[in-house]
């Protein structure tokens, strides 16, 4: 007997809701090195690797069907196999996910029950074959945009922060009940975390920079979970986590780039997001060797070198223009102490004036801003102001500032106008 199982997507995180009793998967008495040059392996996800050269064989006929539009595709494999594959193309797959449509069977197969082998799949689409190959060709575009800034010089850990900063700068986040594509970030500029996430993979696999999504959950705010994308980068032969969603803050502030999800360990983003298991591939990241702020000096093991890194780090910023420096601390105690510290001496008056006269007497020494975070990067940030300056050079609308907040920096000497 032949039967139906459809596959649903939901809306940032798509979850693949899949009836039925998992079964061992077969063999294949398929060959990958001839019928595989038919088909369309542009952009492949890194997972694909992973697979046994069946299941490659098996992916690559189902995402050509996919990416060409196809209604259906006839297709003999073990159920556990097709559903394994189409996990790839609905999550692990920046060329594929953004096409499938969210809240309806997406993709169904039929089955044989007494084998638990497929014959066919179906496959419905967002976008038609025309859009859907405008839009791959102005992210393309923009990719390629982003790696025209590398040179002969730039170093890998350089070039993800590049494609890092790039996409933070270029997109804002935008919450709808649709699936974001590379498209949405990368030239529209507004997106969820899917999009952010097939942005940073697709980059990367265009600049041969091994990369992969990661799905679960991530904790916010106010303590709740929501589904959530991020993304894996393998850099210097060791594996790390980066979220480009997370470091792009939605807040009020013009200089607002974060690094604090950025190069870290499983460990370490694991206080915030959790890590689900789609069925295929996804590496381990246990390396803390890479993180952003031990690479560039931002990292404190004492309470003294915080003290001074806050005050060279600043005096560095400011000649630059920039008002704000963020440093991590070694770990928990030490951030405490840091934080009861800055917020009940005037230890941070005395970096301030330390970090003005090595900037030239340019920052305002008699108060600052700061935001202490311990949800997993154990960091403490500060903003500070320029002597002559306007609210306006710090916050994209002035409007939104609270009266306590207008009033501390209008005391400061900031110019409301």
């Amino acid at each position: 007997m032949k039967k139906l199982l459809s596959f649903l997507l939901c809306a940032v995180m798509a979850f693949s809701v899949i009836s039925g009793t998992v079964f061992t998967a077969g063999t294949f008495d398929v060959s990958i090195t001839s019928e595989a040059a038919d088909y369309n392996k542009t952009m492949l996800p890194y997972c694909y690797r992973k697979l046994t050269d069946e299941e490659k064989l098996a992916y690559l006929k189902i995402r050509t069907a996919f990416i060409d539009h196809k209604k259906s595709v006839d297709i003999e494999i073990p159920v556990e196999t097709a559903d394994k594959l189409i996990n790839i193309l609905m999550f692990a797959d920046s060329m594929t996910s953004f096409n499938v449509p969210v809240g309806d069977s997406s993709i169904e197969y039929y089955y044989y029950e007494n084998t638990m082998t497929t014959s066919s799949m179906m496959f419905s689409y967002v976008y038609s074959k025309k859009n859907y190959d405008l839009l791959i060709q102005k992210a393309d575009k923009a990719a390629d945009k982003i790696i025209s800034k590398f040179t002969d010089k730039t170093t890998d850990y350089e070039k993800i922060k590049i494609i890092h900063d790039y996409i933070i700068d270029k997109t804002e986040y935008f919450n709808n009940n649709a699936n974001s594509s590379i498209y949405d970030a990368l030239v529209k500029g507004n997106a969820k975390c899917d999009g952010y996430a097939h942005a940073f993979d697709y980059v990367c696999a265009k600049a041969g920079i091994r990369s992969c999504e990661a799905y679960g959950t991530a904790r916010n705010e106010n303590g709740s979970s929501e589904a959530h994308v991020w993304n894996k980068v393998y850099y210097n032969k060791k594996w790390y986590n980066v979220d480009v969603t997370w470091d792009d803050p939605v807040d009020n502030l013009k200089e607002n780039k974060s690094y604090k999800y950025f190069m870290i360990s499983d460990r370490a983003i694991s206080a915030t997001h959790t890590q689900e298991d789609k069925g295929f591939y996804v590496p381990a990241a246990k390396s803390e060797d890479a993180d952003y702020y031990k690479k560039y000096g931002f990292y404190a093991k004492t309470l003294n070198e915080a003290k001074t890194i806050f005050a060279d780090k600043a005096a560095e910023a400011a000649k630059k223009g920039r008002s704000s420096v963020t440093v991590r601390f070694s770990d928990e105690e030490l951030y405490n102490s840091a934080v009861k510290c800055f917020e009940e001496t005037n230890d941070m008056f005395s970096i301030l004036e330390r970090a003005s006269k090595k900037a030239g007497g340019t920052i305002i020494d008699d108060g600052c801003l700061y935001e202490a975070d311990n949800s997993c990067s154990y960091t403490y940030t500060i903003y500070f102001y320029f002597k002559g300056s306007k609210l306006s050079d710090y916050y994209s609308d002035v409007k939104q500032l609270d009266s306590g907040t207008f009033d501390f920096l209008k005391e400061l000497g900031l110019k409301t106008e």
